[in-house]
């Protein structure tokens, strides 16, 4: 143990100096700033990510599950996971730079596939462009945004790759099939929102993650539903919302394996 006699404290060799901390000569009006790859697709991403609050009260409990959503049309269609807006009595969406959550009506979910179309008032937003099918490859370098923690701010961006393309998993809901592995950290409060590749374009709407048990270690290990599933749910979640009647895809169960699956909401109870 050192006393205050052996540390000199306060003797002229360690007296705070005076000199300015050095500051580099960039400012914000250089042309580089904001200029790398991630940060312009996050820019292009901005207003097209929303936050989607949940209030949940079955009776036996009540509390807010907080999701992410992305605009699908101009005139006020949002995507997000089934699972975001399950049991909620009100869901409400908020933009980017908003203090306002505006309040957003259920127009069809389907749980088995994990996708929810949700309508709100408005006209004049920027849908999200969806990705071709077959332009999705493994080793591609992807972005997630989500409002990951219900977090104050803005959405939460992280990077990665494409681990593995038509991924299995088993919920509690069951299997969900087609979907794009990625090693782009998910967090609570992710689910719903985009995983994009470097031309800012949907190549899946994140969904889960895995985590280790006392058997196995997950490290990075999320799931996106794919773009090719997407396009072919959201197409019957508008039959639905017409008036088309149709089930829900059953369940599939499948063995078990030693991951275990959480869905990326973030629950406030």
């Amino acid at each position: 143990m050192l006393f205050r006699s052996q540390l000199n404290i306060g003797s002229s060799s360690t007296k705070a100096s005076n000199s300015p901390v050095q500051m580099s000569e960039v400012d914000s009006s250089d042309p580089s700033i904001g200029d790398t790859v991630i940060a312009q697709v996050a820019n292009v991403l901005a207003d097209s990510v929303v936050t989607i609050s949940s209030v949940i009260d079955d009776g036996a409990q009540s509390g807010e599950a907080t999701g992410t959503g992305v605009v699908l049309t101009a005139d006020g269609e949002i995507l997000t996971n089934a699972h975001v807006i399950d049991g909620a009595s009100e869901v409400r969406v908020r933009f980017a730079g908003e203090t306002e959550p505006r309040p957003a009506t259920v127009i069809a979910s389907e749980v088995g596939n994990d996708l929810a179309l949700l309508k709100i008032a408005a006209t004049g937003l920027k849908p999200v462009t969806f990705a071709q099918p077959n332009t999705v490859r493994i080793g591609d370098t992807v972005v997630a945004i989500g409002y990951a923690l219900a977090l104050d701010g803005g959405p939460t961006v992280t990077s990665g790759i494409i681990s593995a393309l038509k991924r299995t998993i088993v919920t509690d809901a069951g299997a969900l099939n087609g979907l794009i592995q990625t090693d782009a950290p998910i967090s609570s409060g992710n689910s719903g929102g985009p995983l994009v590749n470097l031309r800012g374009e949907v190549v899946g709407i994140n969904t889960a993650v895995a985590r280790g048990d006392s058997n196995s270690a997950a490290n990075n290990v999320g799931f996106s539903i794919g773009v090719e599933e997407v396009l072919r749910v959201v197409e019957q979640l508008r039959s639905q919302a017409s008036g088309t009647t149709r089930k829900d895809r059953k369940s599939t169960r499948l063995n078990s394996s030693h991951q275990i699956i959480s869905y990326a909401v973030f629950c406030l109870k």
